[in-house]
Formats: C-alpha cells, structure tokens, sequence
C-alpha cells in the first residue's frame, strides 16, 4: 500500500506517515539517539530487568526498526514517489556510506535533490480496527534549555496556563467515536474526522485542574462499549500507569516534552473475539530484521492479529536524553503521580455510581 498521513493521532505535527504495521516519522538526531540508547535491545530473552519484576522503559516505547533515507526532489509531497525509486531500510548499526550509497546528482539546470531521512517505528494501533487515541503530554517543563529564548518564553505561558504547570501534565487531544460528552464541547474544540471527533489543542489547554479529570471520562464515554468494559479499560490504564510510575523511578532520564498514548479498541467484536482478555502489557516484537521476506510478512501478519485491546506507550523523544548518574525524572513523575490520581478518583466515582 502506498504511504499516508498517519489517520489515528490525536496530537502532533503533520508529516508522519503509516504504512499497515510501520510509522514512518521525520527524523531529528536527538530521538534517533534516544533510541538507539534506550531502544528495545537485540537479545530480550535474557533482560535481567523483566526477570526481576521490572519493566524497562523501552517496553513502553514503539518499537525501533531502523531508519529510511530518500532521496526526494524539491517540492515532492510525498515519499512514496521517491520510494519507487529506491528507498533504503537501515537497521540501526548501518549508515549510508556502509551500504555504499553516494549522494544524489541533479543534471545540469535541475534542482539538487534533498534527502528527507524518517525514524521507521511499530505503528501502535496497527491490528486495532477502530482505535480511540489520547495523547498526554508529560511535565510542567515543555522544553529544554537549547531552544531558543522566544521558544522558551512562549512553551513556559503555556504551562503556567494550562495543567501542565500545576498538574504535570496536559491533554494534547484524542480522537474517539463521537459520544454525547464529546458532541457538547465548544465547536473550537472539536472537529469531525469521518466516524470520529477529534477534540483538539484547544480543548485540552481550556481543561483546569478542577475539571481535568472529565477528559479522561469523555474519552472512556464509548456509545458502543458495555459498562463494565469500559470500567475495565480504566482499571488497566490505572494498573498502567502504576507500572510505569515504578519504571520511571528507575530510569535515569529526562523527557522533556514526551507523551503519554492511550489507545483501546471501540469494536465490540473484536472484545467478543478475544473474551475481553487484555494484557497489561502489549507482546514483545522483534525490533531485528529477518532475510527472508516471507517470515517478515508472516511475523508483521501475526504482530497485527494479536493486537491487544488496549495499550499504553511513550512517544515523542526528540527532546529527550539520558542522564547517567543523575537519578530519576521529577518533573515527569509528578505528572504520572497527578495521572494516577485522576483515575483514582474515576474508579472510586464508577463503584459510587456504575453507569
């Protein structure tokens, strides 16, 4: 299939592209750093940390696959034209000098062709057939100390002035079957995409910390969902970020500007097909490649079919490092801590009052 704008994202810059199980994301060398640092490591059968209990901080991450040079004329729009022409797939050890790759000739009167490079990750609601997304951006501090002054200036307004100063961390946006809490917003806030709505930038800078927990509220509001699956889904979401609130404490990192992706599955058949078992976490795919090209479609195939019912992932590293020696994140913590409250108080409402 060719590439397109990834469809299911509920915040985020344009430009990343999907194809079935694999997001294509333009490339800046800090996150393809954090990846090759914290990434899923090439032997898992052996991760003393897992064995122990713990889960490492790259089991919440998309898994890496490598990296997708192409070469793209000026003004091309999309990298499937170029893709015809002979992208290459990196692992993550390779670069373009060590597959003998030579940069590009423009003939003579032509533009000289610029080479747009992407991060090629899982595509985490591949196997979903209709995925609700929210993305939570994580920290009261949104950018690092290398951005410009004016940057600086405008992301600490927005913290100061919405949940993420006082809270630790924002609503970004979700995109969810439409349902009546959803259809009650500000027409500002919201915008239909097809059978879903996005509920936007906008409505999750308005939510205050007195009202922030009826986000997450609307976002489990599914019309097709029974009750008591939709109470199940924000108990595993809790149990979630239980889990990832101990990772944390033992990951010497600062995220800065990171997300948080909720996605659960809103087709009652596919609940029906797996008797509603959801694990906490998701299986573990191969981050490798394989020569043969059929075992790849077979593993893609069975990844895809055994797709949970609901996960829980970090994305967005493009401001993030590892600081060794430096002990855990507390501007992240605070916000996975205030996270955890809300859905507290969202399961002690639901046995209060069962809808």
């Amino acid at each position: 299939m060719p590439y397109a704008e990834l469809e299911h994202k509920a915040a985020g810059h344009s430009g990343t592209l999907a194809d079935g199980a694999l997001v294509f994301k333009p490339l800046s060398e800090q996150e393809l750093a954090w990846y090759r640092a914290v990434g899923q490591p090439e032997d898992t059968a052996n991760s003393d940390e897992e064995d122990s209990g713990d889960v490492p901080l790259w089991r919440w991450m998309p898994v890496f696959l490598g990296t997708l040079d192409e070469g793209i004329s000026q003004g091309a729009d999309s990298i499937a034209a170029a893709g015809q022409a002979g992208a290459t797939l990196l692992t993550t050890g390779e670069t373009p000098a060590e597959l003998g790759q030579t940069p590009a000739v423009s003939p003579p009167g032509q533009p000289a062709p610029t080479t747009q490079r992407y991060l090629v990750l899982e595509n985490l609601t591949a196997g979903f057939r209709s995925p609700n997304v929210l993305d939570v951006k994580l920290g009261s501090v949104l950018t690092d100390s290398a951005a410009p002054p004016e940057k600086q200036a405008r992301l600490a307004e927005v913290s100061r002035s919405t949940t993420s100063g006082p809270l630790g961390f924002r609503v970004c946006g979700m995109r969810i079957a439409p349902n009546a809490r959803a259809l009650a917003c500000p027409a500002e806030q919201r915008e239909p995409q097809g059978d879903y709505l996005l509920l936007n930038k906008h409505y999750g800078r308005a939510r205050t910390p007195a009202d922030v927990a009826g986000a997450f509220e609307t976002y489990f509001s599914h019309p097709r969902l029974a009750p008591a699956r939709r109470a199940q889904l924000q108990e595993r979401f809790f149990q979630r970020l239980q889990l990832f609130y101990n990772t944390l404490l033992d990951s010497e990192v600062r995220l800065i500007s990171a997300s948080l992706l909720f996605v659960f599955e809103g087709d009652p058949s596919r609940w029906d097909e797996r008797g509603d078992d959801d694990p906490l976490l998701p299986e573990e795919l191969d981050g490798g490649e394989s020569d043969d090209e059929d075992e790849d479609e077979d593993e893609d195939s069975a990844a895809i079919h055994d797709a949970p019912l609901s996960r829980l992932a970090l994305i967005d590293f493009a401001h993030s490092t590892v600081t060794p020696g430096q002990g855990y994140d507390e501007n992240v913590l605070h916000g996975v801590e205030s996270l955890m409250d809300v859905f507290e108080k969202m399961d002690m409402a639901s046995l209060r009052d069962p809808q």
